[in-house]
């Protein structure tokens, strides 16, 4: 038979020279596998990695992720804000006395009982344990402490940040690092002549490699540590002009390798700042160029091209302004707007903005 006879010659002439990952795949194929997954999966699947994560099937608005509330069957409710549609979302969870302290890359460090800290992707529900180790200060489970993630836990460059000072009269800052896999937490104290408090108020950023954090002082002093050499400075930063109110509320925010400090005191307009690290200063900036802006005492982040949300705009998580849980404040006309349909409470539960996986909505219940 000639045929067949070409077939098989055609099939030994095909050889693998080696194994090649998925992601090697032309991004055709991948969106083609794609489309044939249940949304499930679709979520799932743009966790796996930053490729994978484009193939989403549509851009996602940041979520606000509530700490959990005792509740529903299991003994605890998750409760999600969507600011793009202006809609809240439960789940049930047996979470009932943990609570958020950053979040990154679709991931959430969670304090449970004082006693314990996990890292959890409310999405895929993967969680992480992270040690106890007997040589952390006694009060590192508590208000002290500021964390914060370098990114998603599995990366293998993964780094977990904790900051906070060491003694009453400030003379010092304790630092601790983690890295996933790791058997203990490294701890480090440095001195701190300044007496600088960098454990209060908005925690800190990982930008290019770095750790930022921001003191509470007038001063607002920028401290920062190299995860890789173990070393901790001040930088020679003025501070940025903000005579009208030193106790207005900061965030630091990273965007595309840029550090902003986005400084809030409603119903005053925000100022906004970049640190030019040439010149070692904060440029204050008139606008955000297109770049939405989320900022909470838990968790800041930047995005860009996100339907239905408001670009060159700051969002707000806390309650501010008659009981209202969040509003946005629009570079674009100068102006506070509430967002779309937020509920009105009497107290608002700390909250993270996170970044959930595309058509994540199909995966909770609606709160009508």
């Amino acid at each position: 038979m000639p045929g067949r006879n070409r077939t098989s010659e055609m099939e030994k002439s095909v050889r693998v020279d080696e194994l090649r990952p998925w992601s090697d795949l032309p991004i055709e194929l991948l969106e083609l596998i794609v489309s044939h997954l249940c949304v499930e999966d679709n979520v799932r699947l743009s966790c796996v990695c930053k490729k994978y994560r484009s193939l989403r099937v549509v851009n996602q608005s940041p979520w606000l992720l509530f700490s959990p509330s005792i509740g529903g069957r299991k003994g605890g409710i998750i409760k999600y804000f969507d600011p793009s549609q202006g809609k809240f979302y439960f789940e049930e969870t047996e979470l009932r006395n943990a609570f958020i302290q950053c979040s990154k890359d679709g991931w959430v460090l969670f304090c449970e009982l004082a006693t314990s800290l996990f890292l959890l992707n409310p999405f895929t529900k993967s969680r992480i344990d992270l040690p106890f180790d007997c040589s952390l200060p006694i009060w590192f489970f508590g208000s002290k402490f500021k964390f914060a993630l370098s990114c998603a836990p599995t990366s293998p460059d993964s780094v977990v940040f904790a900051i906070g000072n060491y003694d009453i009269h400030r003379q010092g800052v304790f630092i601790c690092v983690y890295h996933p896999g790791d058997a203990k937490w490294t701890n480090v104290k440095y001195q701190n002549t300044d007496g600088a408090i960098f454990c209060c108020g908005d925690g800190p950023v990982f930008c290019n490699g770095l750790f930022y954090c921001l003191s509470e002082s007038s001063d607002n002093l920028v401290g920062v540590f190299d995860p890789q050499k173990h070393t901790w400075s001040i930088l020679p930063v003025p501070s940025p002009n903000l005579s009208i109110d030193q106790q207005r509320a900061k965030h630091l925010v990273e965007f595309k390798g840029k550090l902003l400090l986005v400084s809030v005191s409603y119903p005053d307009k925000p100022f906004i700042f970049k640190l030019d690290l040439t010149n070692m200063k904060w440029v204050e900036m008139d606008s955000l160029n297109g770049v939405t802006v989320f900022v909470s005492s838990l968790s800041s982040l930047s995005v860009t091209d996100v339907p239905s949300v408001s670009r060159n705009s700051v969002y707000f998580s806390k309650q501010r302004y008659r009981g209202k849980s969040s509003y946005l404040y629009s570079l674009e006309d100068c102006l506070y707007h509430p967002a779309k349909q937020w509920h009105e409470a009497r107290k608002i539960p700390k909250a993270a903005w996170i970044e959930p996986p595309k058509m994540s909505h199909l995966l909770f219940e609606e709160i009508l």
